[in-house]
């Protein structure tokens, strides 16, 4: 990983400010798409896709010292590998009683002011309008267009991963990611 990346984690995780809202300018408005998404609209009318996304960074956080990324996409891609984790430990759990974030997470500094900056930050992207308006169109996609954007723009897979995913071909991915673009640009401009 890149020396800036591994002080700004490391700060993040010491929380600082500055790192914690340059860590989510990098992933969490992806990330919370991709949470967003793949809580459906029946799980996000029963529980917060922002509980999650807050749980999802306290975990990274407390898991710094594991992160192999070596760029913006494996971050992601960690980020994501997570994010999935605690949505499935959520889905298990969903019905008992909302856990206390600040004692999932075995972090170093001041964990109060962290939680405080995570939830502070998971709350100005919620209030991103064309965010959620994305998130619905992609919702109304066909099962497979919507799955293949999720794959490639919000878990960056390659075409072969997707592929394999979807059981097609890569080519044939592609062909279905512009489908889905096109029809996402037409209802994006009404």
């Amino acid at each position: 990983m890149r020396p800036e990346w591994t002080q700004m984690l490391l700060s993040a995780r010491d929380g600082s400010p500055e790192a914690i809202d340059r860590l989510f300018r990098l992933v969490g408005p992806r990330l919370l798409s991709w949470i967003r998404l793949r809580m459906g609209r029946d799980l996000r009318s029963r529980m917060e896709s922002t509980d999650l996304l807050n749980a999802t960074m306290l975990r990274a956080f407390a898991a710094f010292d594991s992160l192999q990324a070596q760029n913006e996409d494996s971050l992601m891609a960690w980020f994501v590998r997570i994010a999935r984790s605690e949505l499935h430990d959520r889905r298990e759990h969903h019905g008992a009683q909302r856990r206390d974030l600040r004692k999932e997470a075995a972090l170093s500094g001041d964990v109060d002011r962290i939680a405080a900056d995570v939830q502070s930050q998971t709350g100005r992207l919620m209030q991103d309008q064309r965010m959620l308006a994305l998130e619905e169109a992609i919702e109304s996609l066909p099962e497979q267009q919507r799955e293949v954007v999720i794959l490639r723009q919000l878990e960056e897979l390659s075409w072969a991963e997707i592929g394999a995913r979807l059981n097609k071909k890569p080519d044939a991915c592609r062909m279905l990611l512009a489908r889905a673009m096109a029809r996402l640009t037409l209802e994006m401009s009404a």
